[in-house]
């Protein structure tokens, strides 16, 4: 008996499947949740392209992506809008599109993690980093809800923060304020 006792931890040794450990271990998703500066790379499952994502355009016709679109109805502070949600491979939805006319794609707001820029930005990512990587951006306050925006074309990038109308002194902006959204318009 404790022959075959020391002889088990041998028989493992020799098997030919590599042991499966928590580093080991495949996942679904490498990048779910991940919103770490760093280069885009293979792994990544949706990059936004230059005034893109998932191929999609402002001023394209919506019903030519209906396969990734799925209509919707969005409520904030401003009202209740007709959104079409943006669908990923596992049925995830990543963001929204905007049309004023029901007809052609106004805007594109990506809400993801997922998806990332060809800069390394994801929502997610700090204010702090966004400057790092992108050098000066514009920042605004909205008009309605006091939504502030960082610009740098052709991205808006949505701030966690509220601000009055206009101009915003970004020195005056926490560098932990993360990117709530990404914007294409």
């Amino acid at each position: 008996m404790i022959r075959l006792l020391l002889l088990l931890p041998l028989l493992w040794a020799c098997s030919d499947k590599p042991p499966t450990t928590p580093e080991t271990r495949p996942v679904e998703n490498p990048n779910a949740g991940n919103t770490a500066i760093y280069d885009v790379d293979p792994d990544d499952p949706y990059e936004i392209g230059s005034g893109s994502f998932m191929d999609m355009r402002p001023g394209d016709i919506l019903e030519t992506y209906s396969d990734r679109l799925a209509p919707g109805t969005l409520v904030n502070g401003e009202g209740e809008f007709d959104v079409y949600y943006i669908l990923g491979r596992r049925s995830d939805t990543l963001g929204y599109v905007y049309s004023a006319d029901e007809r052609t794609i106004e805007s594109i707001i990506i809400e993801s993690t997922d998806a990332v820029t060809q800069d390394g930005i994801r929502v997610g990512n700090t204010f702090g980093e966004l400057t790092e990587r992108l050098g000066v951006v514009d920042v605004k306050g909205s008009e309605i809800e006091a939504r502030v925006f960082a610009t740098k074309a052709p991205f808006r990038y949505r701030l966690g923060m509220n601000a009055g109308p206009g101009p915003v002194d970004t020195s005056e902006i926490d560098p932990a304020t993360p990117i709530l959204t990404i914007e294409i318009d």
